[in-house]
């Protein structure tokens, strides 16, 4: 819940008026999950909730439901939010100013000359742009990205290494089959296309586990994402087509040995 003034209103209900003062009914305005979830399918106007914004327990009767506003953090699920005017709230903290410019950000010391302009007296406590709270807001998620995509790219390159591992040494160990095969008149084609098709069936095959995962969890993964959808096809595609490319990479290379393989040689060696 956050004691101040604020958000737009959903077409539902009203704002707050110059009469809702210190000695007037209190009221409120909830967001539009407060409503979703605490009254579904009714309606929440002349309803009543209590808060503890002053430590002290009061009714409000609620007016009208606001717009969904980030309040507390940019991921997860929206809170619970309760707006209460502010000469009712008792809450101790100033109220915030949020300034608009014209042609952009206003300088912040422009903000706090008009500030000290209108009254030398008033402290301002803190003055930032949207932008630093919204970086300062989304850092630890971006760090964990950095982190992640590192640790996927690692991944990435181990898997290529072991697929590549397994095939060349598939093989080396089929080494004389190629070798009769091509004696006998097989084309190397044929060879390099085997190899390469055994080696990229099992990165095929966990690919379409990994998008079938993806699609269940994807609820699940969007309380921690923002400005992301969970389900983002074009990023499956770019993802499953990535892997896909570093197991045919990691299988060719086996199959094109694997198809010029001398018959004689091969023959000999055993």
């Amino acid at each position: 819940m956050d004691p101040s003034v604020g958000g737009r209103l959903a077409d539902h209900g009203r704002g707050f008026t110059a009469v809702d003062g210190a000695g007037a009914l209190p009221v409120g305005i909830v967001s539009e999950a407060f409503a979703t979830r605490m009254w579904p399918d009714r309606d929440p106007i002349g309803r009543r909730v209590q808060h503890r914004f002053n430590d002290t327990p009061t009714w409000v009767t609620i007016v009208g439901v606001a717009e969904e506003t980030r309040m507390t953090r940019m991921t997860g699920d929206n809170p619970n939010v309760l707006f209460v005017p502010l000469a009712q709230s008792g809450a101790p903290e100033g109220p915030v100013l949020v300034v608009k410019g014209a042609g952009g950000a206003p300088p912040l010391t422009a903000v706090q000359a008009a500030v000290r302009a209108l009254d030398s007296r008033v402290a301002v406590g803190r003055v930032t742009t949207l932008e630093a709270v919204v970086a300062g807001a989304v850092a630890e998620p971006l760090r964990l990205r950095f982190f992640l995509t590192v640790l996927g790219a690692l991944a990435l390159v181990i898997g290529a290494v072991g697929i590549y591992s397994v095939v060349s040494y598939s093989v080396t160990r089929r080494r004389a089959e190629f070798g009769v095969r091509l004696a006998l008149g097989a084309a190397p084609r044929r060879i390099r296309s085997e190899v390469v098709r055994s080696g990229l069936t099992p990165v095929a095959l966990g690919v379409v586990a990994g998008l079938g995962g993806t699609l269940a969890l994807g609820s699940t993964v969007s309380r921690f994402l923002y400005g992301v959808e969970p389900i983002d096809m074009v990023s499956l595609a770019v993802a499953a087509a990535a892997l896909l490319a570093a197991g045919l990479l990691a299988a060719a290379v086996p199959g094109l040995r694997a198809g010029r393989t001398d018959p004689v040689t091969a023959l000999r060696a055993d």
